[in-house]
C-alpha cells in the first residue's frame, strides 16, 4: 500500500520490524533482569545507621519502581512486535485477496 507522498507498507517490512522489535524487547528484558540481580543482590553498602537506613528505604523503593517500569517497557515492546507481526499477516492476506479479485475481473 502506498500514497503519493511515498509512504509504503509491505508485509516483509512489517515482519522485519516485528522481528527487530522482538529482539529489542528480549534484550531489554534480559538487561533488566541482569540489573535487578546486580542492584538488589548487592546487599546494603550504605550501612545500618540512621542515615544509611533512610537512604536504603528511598533507594530500594526507587530501584523497585525503576525495574518495574523497565519490565513494563519490555512487555510493551513485545506487544508491539506481536502487533506488527499480525499487521504483516493481515496485509499479506489483503494483498492476496485483492490480487485474486483482480484475477477474477480480468479472466477471459
Amino acid at each position: 500500500m502506498s500514497n503519493s507522498d511515498g509512504f509504503r507498507v509491505s508485509p516483509d517490512s512489517l515482519l522485519t520490524a516485528a522481528q527487530q522489535t522482538q529482539r529489542v524487547a528480549a534484550d531489554l528484558a534480559a538487561a533488566t533482569e541482569k540489573l535487578r540481580s546486580r542492584v538488589l543482590g548487592a546487599g546494603s553498602p550504605w550501612g545500618g545507621d540512621e542515615m544509611g537506613t533512610v537512604f536504603a528505604s528511598v533507594y530500594t523503593e526507587g530501584t523497585h519502581l525503576g525495574l518495574e517500569v523497565l519490565g513494563v517497557l519490555a512487555q510493551h515492546l513485545q506487544d508491539t512486535a506481536s502487533s506488527l507481526a499480525q499487521m504483516s499477516e493481515n496485509t499479506q492476506a489483503t494483498n492476496e485477496a485483492n490480487a485474486a479479485g483482480f484475477d477474477q475481473l480480468y479472466r477471459p
